[in-house]
C-alpha cells in the first residue's frame, strides 16, 4: 500500500519539478520515449503521462494561500497580525475583511496556478489525440473532466475568465486566438457543465489505488454537485434537482462510505480511506508543498511534535468557530488548544510572551505568562493579537521528521461531503425532510454527538463548518446560504455585494487589454 502511493508520489513530483523550474517549457512532449501501447497498458504510465495536468494540486492546497487559506477569508479561521509578524503588507487583514485588491499576491497567484494545469491539459490532449490504434477516450476524458475541476475553481472565484479549450472551442478570426477576452460567467458555467456530462461516459467507475487523486465517474459527479448546488449564485438559475442527481449518483454507487475515524482523511496515507473521492498525496520529499503544520502550529511547539523547522504561529481559529462544537464533538480534537505539555507531561512555556509595558500603556499583556496556553480567545486581528491567543489546526495529525513539507495527505472532495450537499438539496427544494435529517446525522454520529431531531438550512451550514473546516470550501459556503458579506468578528462592516468574486489580477489586466475588470474594482 505505501509502496504504490510513493510510487504515484515520485512520478508525480519529477513531473512538479520539471513543470516549475524556470527553465520549463510546456511544448516539451511529456511522454516522448514511451509508444502508445505501453503508456496504456500500465495504469503508472497513464499517471506518469497526466504528471503535468495533475501537480497544481500540490500548490492549491498545501500552500500558505491555498485551499486552507481560503477559509481564512471567512468566519471560521483567521491569520491575526502577532506584532512584527504577520502583517505581510496587510493582506491577511484585507483578507479577513474582503477588501481586497486587484494587486495581491494571491488573487495573481491562484490565476496563475489554475491556468497552468489547464494550459497543461491544452498541451496534452492534441498529443493523446494523435496516437492510433490506441482508445484514447477515457484518458482524453479524464483531462477534460480535469480541466472543468480548474475551470469550476475560476468560475467559483473569478466569475468571468477566458475559455483556453482549443480542442473544443473554435479559433476565434476576430481576436486572434480564444485566450484574450473573459467569458461570462454563465458561458463558463455551461462550459464546465458540458465538458463534464460529455466525459462521463468515457470515465472509469474504478477507484482505489490506481484512482487515488484523479478523476474517475464519480468524482466527475461530486464536481457537477458543487456546480448545480451553487448555480443560483453562477447563473442565476437553480439547479437543485440537477444537483440531487449527482449526488445520489454518488451515494448510489455503494463505493464511499464515512471513514469509521474523521481522522483517517488525513493521514500520512488516506488512499485506503473509504471517504477520499480526490487526494493529494503529499510527501516531504517527492511531492512536497504542504505546509499545515508550519502555518499553524506556535513557535514552541516543534520540538513537541519533533518537526525538524521553526513554525510560523499563525492560521488560528475564531473564537465562535471553536465554541460552535460541543464538548464531546470529535471533529474539536482537530483543533489545538489549552496547556500544552511536552512528552513527559512538562509544561511548556513561552519565554517571549507578552509583558507589559510601562512605557506603552496600551501594549497587551498575557495573563497566562510564560506557560504556553493556546486560548479561544482571540484578543485582536492586528495589530497585536497575544502570541499564544487562539485554537490551532491540529486537523492533520503532525508527522514527527517533518520538515519545511509535511506528508499528510489533503482530500479535495470527501463522501460527507456529498451527504450533506443532498440534505441541504432535499431541504431548498422540497424534499424528503427526514432524509434529510438522517444524512446530517450520519455525519454527526460519526463525530460522536447526539442526533438532531430537526434539521435547518442554518443547522446544515454550522454542521458544514464543523466537518469540512481548513478544507476550502466555507466561502462557496456562505455566499451560497447568503451569508459571506454581513459583519462579523473584526469585520465591522458588511462588504459590498461585488466582492463575491476576486478581481481579475492586476497584472493579467496590464498584460492584456482584451480583458474587463469585474465589477466594483
Amino acid at each position: 500500500m505505501k509502496k504504490f502511493k510513493t510510487t504515484i508520489k515520485i512520478i508525480l513530483a519529477s513531473f512538479f519539478i520539471l513543470l516549475f523550474q524556470p527553465s520549463c517549457n510546456l511544448d516539451e512532449d511529456v511522454y516522448s520515449d514511451i509508444t502508445g501501447e505501453a503508456l496504456f497498458s500500465n495504469p503508472d504510465n497513464l499517471i506518469f503521462a497526466f504528471g503535468t495536468a495533475y501537480t497544481n494540486f500540490y500548490q492549491l492546497a498545501g500552500h500558505k494561500f491555498g485551499l486552507i487559506g481560503m477559509d481564512a477569508g471567512t468566519d471560521i479561521l483567521c491569520v491575526p497580525q502577532r506584532g512584527g509578524d504577520w502583517f505581510d503588507g496587510g493582506e491577511w487583514h484585507r483578507w479577513h475583511r474582503l477588501t481586497w485588491l486587484p494587486s495581491e499576491g494571491y488573487i495573481e497567484r491562484w490565476w496563475n496556478i489554475l491556468y497552468k494545469g489547464i494550459s497543461s491539459i491544452n498541451e496534452l490532449i492534441p498529443q493523446f489525440q494523435g496516437l492510433e490504434d490506441v482508445d484514447t477516450e477515457p484518458a482524453i476524458a479524464e483531462l477534460r473532466a480535469l480541466r472543468a475541476l480548474y475551470y469550476w475553481w475560476l468560475l467559483d472565484i473569478y466569475g468571468n475568465v477566458p475559455l483556453i479549450a482549443p480542442d473544443v472551442i473554435p479559433y476565434v478570426e476576430n481576436t486572434g486566438n480564444n485566450t484574450n477576452a473573459e467569458q461570462g460567467r454563465k458561458d463558463v458555467y455551461n462550459f464546465v457543465e458540458s465538458e463534464l456530462l460529455a466525459a462521463l461516459p468515457y470515465l472509469s467507475k474504478e477507484t482505489g489505488f490506481e484512482y487515488y487523486g484523479r478523476i474517475n465517474y464519480y468524482v466527475a459527479n461530486m464536481i457537477l454537485s458543487k456546480l448545480y448546488i451553487n448555480a443560483e449564485v453562477y447563473t442565476g438559475t437553480a439547479q437543485w434537482d440537477k444537483a440531487l442527481t449527482a449526488c445520489d449518483t454518488v451515494i448510489e454507487s455503494g463505493i464511499y462510505s464515512l471513514a469509521p475515524d474523521f481522522f483517517d482523511n488525513f493521514q500520512e496515507d488516506a488512499s485506503g480511506c473509504p471517504e477520499v473521492m480526490l487526494g493529494v498525496p503529499y510527501d516531504q520529499v517527492n511531492a512536497q508543498g504542504f505546509e499545515i503544520h508550519l502555518f499553524t502550529l506556535h513557535y514552541n511547539l516543534t520540538d513537541k511534535y519533533g518537526i525538524e523547522e521553526s513554525a510560523w504561529n499563525g492560521l488560528s481559529a475564531q473564537e465562535a468557530f471553536f465554541n460552535s462544537f460541543d464538548s464531546t464533538d470529535l471533529r474539536r480534537n482537530g483543533l489545538l488548544f489549552g496547556q500544552q505539555y511536552d512528552n513527559e507531561g512538562n509544561k511548556i512555556e513561552d519565554p517571549s510572551f507578552e509583558r507589559f509595558d510601562p512605557q506603552n500603556p496600551q501594549s497587551p499583556k498575557d495573563p497566562d505568562g510564560a506557560p504556553l496556553n493556546l486560548t479561544p480567545e482571540i484578543n485582536m486581528l492586528e495589530p497585536n493579537c497575544l502570541r499564544q491567543a487562539g485554537a490551532r489546526i491540529a486537523k492533520w495529525p503532525f508527522i514527527e521528521g517533518s520538515n519545511r513539507y509535511t506528508s499528510n495527505d489533503f482530500p479535495i472532495f470527501r463522501y460527507a461531503d456529498v451527504l450533506l450537499m443532498k440534505a441541504e438539496v432535499l431541504l431548498r427544494n422540497g424534499g424528503d425532510a427526514g432524509t434529510a435529517l438522517s444524512l446530517v446525522n450520519e455525519v454527526r454520529q460519526r463525530a460522536g454527538i447526539a442526533d438532531l431531531t430537526s434539521v435547518t438550512l442554518d443547522d446544515i451550514l454550522a454542521e458544514r463548518a464543523r466537518e469540512l473546516y481548513a478544507e476550502g470550501y466555507r466561502r462557496s459556503d456562505l455566499i451560497r446560504f447568503g451569508k459571506y458579506l454581513g459583519t462579523r468578528w473584526e469585520k465591522d462592516d458588511v462588504s459590498p455585494d461585488y466582492v463575491k468574486i476576486w478581481p481579475i489580477p492586476e497584472s493579467q489586466m496590464n498584460a492584456n487589454p482584451n480583458l474587463t475588470q469585474n465589477p466594483g474594482y
